[in-house]
């Protein structure tokens, strides 16, 4: 199971995806192919990316609704 803490780790590395695919679709440099495969690593991470932060969001509901603490 999954702390709130490892969550928000995912989190960083799933933005770091994100960050370094938009950096390659942006350089003027970059060919088609390149650009194409940075888009479907773009989507792919930003549902990633969705899917984290709602896990990370139901923890805190459930943290603030029972009273439990969890180690982050």
């Amino acid at each position: 199971m999954d702390t709130i803490g490892s969550l928000i780790d995912k989190l960083t590395i799933v933005n770091i995806r994100i960050w370094t695919a938009e950096d390659i679709k942006r350089d003027e440099a970059a060919s088609d192919k390149e650009i194409a495969k940075a888009t479907l690593l773009t989507n792919i991470a930003n549902q990633q990316r969705n899917d984290l932060i709602q896990e990370i969001d139901e923890k805190i509901n459930h943290m603030v609704k029972t009273g439990e603490l969890q180690k982050l």
